[in-house]
């Protein structure tokens, strides 16, 4: 697939960027335009280029509320079609895209109140901010829906690995007794003596076992993966084998 220019200004940008190579003027026009299509802070847009992530849409979404408010509308304006953009796409590259691709009436309205913010009455700017609030809420609700789903397969499917573990867990209980049970029938003459010279303190790491417990006098029994049985005492010494 052929990238357009806004792409390839895109990958140019962030190969300077990655290496840590100055911008040429016509780099920081294209930077400057980039701000400009996206309505993200210049931090926010190295950010998106270096790291490939978006901002957050709440952030942007927040401040415009904020600076309607104050009745500064063309800062207003920016402010919520840098919220529509980062809500709207998933990364940079798509902004380029956006308004040629979208179905969305919010990318319209929004848009337009972006450019002629200044021009509109009072009214005029009232009513079109008004709408694009009601539109971007509309979308942001229909997008969470989309969200709960996803979470409610990823609850149950995280309920079926429970119901596994807890077999796995029974399953491992039964063979913890069936082994304590054949140590306990074994008479300790079964087992090879080692002094403490003969044998120097063995640490055993829990990815090398299959199967550990803890005797009534606070020794340890353990079976390796080689099915040998080892009676350790607590502090890792290992006083007899079998």
């Amino acid at each position: 697939m052929k990238m357009t220019s806004c792409e390839e200004v895109i990958e140019k940008l962030r190969a300077k960027l990655l290496k840590g190579e100055p911008f040429s003027k016509t780099d920081e026009w294209n930077f400057k335009e980039l701000c400009e299509l996206t309505g993200w802070t210049e931090e926010d847009v190295r950010n998106a280029l270096v790291s490939g992530e978006k901002p957050s849409f709440h952030k942007y979404f927040t401040e415009a509320q904020r600076l309607e408010l104050w009745l500064k509308r063309e800062e207003a304006a920016r402010k919520l079609w840098g919220a529509v953009t980062a809500l709207l796409c998933n990364n940079i590259k798509e902004v380029c895209v956006l308004e040629a691709v979208s179905v969305e009436p919010l990318v319209t309205h929004a848009k337009t109140l972006c450019r002629y913010a200044d021009a509109l009455p009072t009214e005029g700017f009232k009513r079109r901010w008004e709408k694009c609030i009601k539109l971007f809420n509309e979308v942001v609700e229909r997008k969470g829906g989309l969200v709960e789903k996803k979470r409610a397969e990823r609850r149950r499917k995280l309920r079926e690995i429970y119901k596994h573990y807890w077999r796995a867990r029974d399953l491992l209980e039964e063979i913890e007794i069936e082994i304590e049970e054949l140590v306990k029938e074994n008479d300790k003459d079964d087992f090879i003596r080692y002094s403490e010279d003969d044998f120097a303190p063995l640490r055993f790491h829990r990815q090398e076992l299959e199967l550990e417990y803890k005797t009534d006098k606070d020794y340890y029994v353990i079976v390796d993966k080689n099915g040998g049985i080892y009676l350790c005492k607590g502090d890792g010494k290992v006083i007899a084998e079998r």
